[in-house]
């Protein structure tokens, strides 16, 4: 962006004397002279007055002035924000996470993230991972909070916490009488084993965990008594929570939830246990500072999360 010719004239019209404001220009006087007197031919009205070495606006050029000193300062505004996304000090993260995982994990990163980084542009989207999964392949998204599985593979990926795939068992069921200490968990454990012939309350097919459960029950060899489908992971909890059967539920959505009878939760006794939540990127982008701090401050609040902190 060349505004020379803008910064010519405000210069001239700040010191209204021609050796000074070449000096501030570094140029000739003779240069800035005939420039300002071709300038003026070009325009066809005077900008200035002269008054032997004083120079004075004229009414074009007070009107000139005012709206060449608005280009400069939007000039000036325009290299300062350049500027600072080559510094990665500012510029748009659009991050993507599930309408469950948001609710009780984002706000707090958010909240930390904006006030130490004010000038990036931070879009959120929450929705279903399928929704999302297609925006990150097509480019609307910059980050996605997601659990592993096979599609992402795919994908650049870095681990930001585990969490316990848990069973929430109804406090008055038989099974909590078949649970054993675990010293390496804050939870007792079950064997995969004792589901044969209970309730179990699955979720739809086209959830994440439903493969993780279907996973369980074919390799453990359970059958179930009864099958129960539901998609919402709350509501699936709140029925085992009315003795209505068992569930599997992520520890980290635990967090969440507020219903007034209580269940108890355990974990399998099984290969894997944990399983882990990842954010996903474009295979082959790298990060700028601003988006690896996101992913830092998002590992830190999931830890802090199942710690309690």
């Amino acid at each position: 962006m060349d505004l020379r010719e803008q910064k010519y004239v405000c210069t001239l019209a700040e010191y209204g004397n021609l050796t000074r404001a070449a000096e501030r220009l570094y140029i000739s006087q003779p240069a800035l002279s005939i420039y300002i007197t071709n300038l003026e031919k070009n325009l066809g009205v005077p900008l200035f007055d002269r008054n032997g070495k004083k120079f004075v606006l004229t009414y074009a050029g007070e009107r000139y002035v005012e709206k060449a000193r608005a280009m400069l300062q939007l000039e000036q505004e325009f290299n300062d924000e350049v500027y600072s996304i080559v510094r990665e000090q500012a510029g748009r993260l659009r991050l993507g996470i599930s309408q469950k995982r948001a609710c009780f994990f984002l706000p707090a990163v958010l909240a930390e993230y904006e006030e130490k980084w004010p000038d990036i542009d931070l879009v959120v989207r929450d929705g279903n991972l399928f929704d999302l999964n297609k925006m990150l392949k097509n480019g609307e998204l910059d980050l996605l909070v997601l659990n592993r599985t096979p599609e992402t593979e795919a994908m650049e990926t870095e681990l930001l916490f585990q969490e316990e795939l848990l069973l929430a068992v109804p406090v008055r069921h038989p099974l909590n009488e078949k649970s054993v200490y675990d010293p390496d968990s804050r939870y007792r454990r079950l064997s995969p084993e004792v589901l044969n012939g209970e309730t179990l309350i699955l979720h739809t097919p086209f959830q994440s965990t439903r493969k993780i459960e279907d996973q369980i029950l074919s390799k453990y060899q359970v059958t179930p008594g009864r099958i129960r489908v539901i998609r919402s992971i709350e509501t699936s909890v709140q029925m085992a929570a009315e003795g209505l059967g068992i569930t599997f539920v992520r520890e980290g959505y635990t967090r969440n939830f507020h219903y007034p009878k209580p269940v108890n939760y355990y974990t399998l006794d099984i290969e894997h246990h944990k399983r882990d939540v990842i954010v996903a990127y474009k295979k082959g982008d790298s990060l700028p500072e601003y988006m690896r701090a996101m992913v830092e401050l998002l590992k830190t609040h999931g830890e802090n999360l199942l710690n309690n902190k």
